[in-house]
């Protein structure tokens, strides 16, 4: 027996020789969870990516909606320019020490449009 691992060891060889370049032109083998962020705000829909939800601690601006990442409680808060605002959940994706993403679930309505007038907040 060791001497068919040892074959099957030197088989493999060629096949790791070539994969190596590849991965490290990924920085290391890549993260696939690192993709663009999708969300259907009412009709509209919202793509970024995920650098939008590091939290620099202010909010990142994107086609004029504000998005609030609120990662210690795994939310998303998005406003939109007319003042309506959603809220989408967060999972978590984490693979090793560099590679951690994040999943976005479907938005919920929190609240309707707002307009401010002489100081006071109306809802409708």
């Amino acid at each position: 027996m060791p001497k068919l691992s040892r074959l099957f060891a030197i088989s493999l060889l060629p096949a790791l020789l070539t994969a190596a370049p590849s991965l490290a032109a990924e920085g290391g083998g890549g993260c696939p969870w690192m993709q663009e962020i999708s969300v259907d705000l009412g009709g509209k829909t919202l793509t970024f990516g995920q650098d939008a939800l590091k939290g620099s601690g202010e909010p990142a601006n994107i086609d004029g909606y504000q998005l609030y990442p609120m990662l210690d409680q795994l939310k998303l808060r998005i406003v939109s320019p007319r003042g309506r605002e959603w809220e989408v959940a967060l999972t978590s994706l984490k693979a090793g020490k560099r590679c951690s993403a994040f999943y976005a679930g479907k938005p919920f309505l929190v609240s309707e449009d707002q307009h401010i007038y002489g100081g006071t907040v109306v809802t409708r």
